[in-house]
């Protein structure tokens, strides 16, 4: 979704929210290791306690788990337009999870769109602020929840049009689907291990032209200490 592109911004929905920032190619970890932890920007003070210790981290939003959430609590409840997500789990609410409520929204179910909505419009809002912070040409969606493809993507470009700072007099960054879905993991852990692979032999062979560079100069002294003692000797 993101080839081409040397500017770009990779969000992973999950049970959180990850990522990942492109910058003139390079991929940027920051100084100790953790950029790319977009999940706990914060987007409601005083809102839905996270796990990391803080309170309404954009995760807590626009998340998996934010969805999943968001509809257990309306089955609690027994709200009436939650009754169609009961009769499927048959009354258990701990059984409702992300892919049911992706399922159910596309056989129509209203209340599993509009959840999709939400999230997606808060995800619009999180990539609109790391628009003003980052300035990538490309958001690439993926993770689980991105499996609702336009029921999540559309709302998020709409939120995200609404809240982009200098809209109308800059160009808006794209926002694509990832392509690998859930392969993604293994495929980005095959190519760190392939970079690392490159940068060990680079480094072995550079121990190596160092080593061979000792042994000419060893060498090199060794010939000189021999050719000085002949000397002395023939003296």
């Amino acid at each position: 979704a993101g080839r081409g592109e040397d500017h770009l911004v990779m969000i992973t929905l999950g049970t959180g929210i990850g990522g990942a920032i492109l910058e003139d190619g390079q991929v940027k970890r920051g100084k100790y290791g953790v950029a790319g932890e977009f999940g706990h920007m914060q987007v409601v003070p005083s809102g839905h306690r996270c796990p990391c210790g803080n309170r309404g981290c954009w995760e807590q939003y626009s998340s998996g788990n934010a969805l999943v959430r968001e509809a257990r609590e309306l089955a609690a409840a027994d709200s009436p337009v939650a009754h169609y997500l009961l009769d499927r789990v048959k009354g258990n609410v701990s059984d409702i999870t992300g892919p049911l409520i992706t399922e159910l929204a596309r056989e129509g179910d209203a209340m599993c769109i509009e959840l999709l909505q939400d999230i997606g419009q808060w995800l619009g809002i999180g990539i609109a602020n790391l628009a003003a912070a980052l300035d990538p040409s490309c958001f690439v969606i993926g993770g689980g929840v991105s499996a609702a493809d336009d029921l999540l993507i559309n709302p998020a470009r709409d939120a995200f049009k609404r809240h982009l700072t200098g809209r109308g007099y800059r160009p808006e960054a794209r926002i694509a689907k990832a392509q690998l879905g859930p392969e993604a993991g293994m495929v980005g852990a095959a190519d760190l291990a392939r970079l690392v692979a490159r940068r060990f032999r680079r480094t072995n062979r550079r121990r190596v032209e160092r080593y061979e560079r000792y042994a000419q100069i060893y060498d090199q002294a060794a010939s000189t200490i021999r050719n000085t003692r002949s000397t002395r000797t023939a003296d």
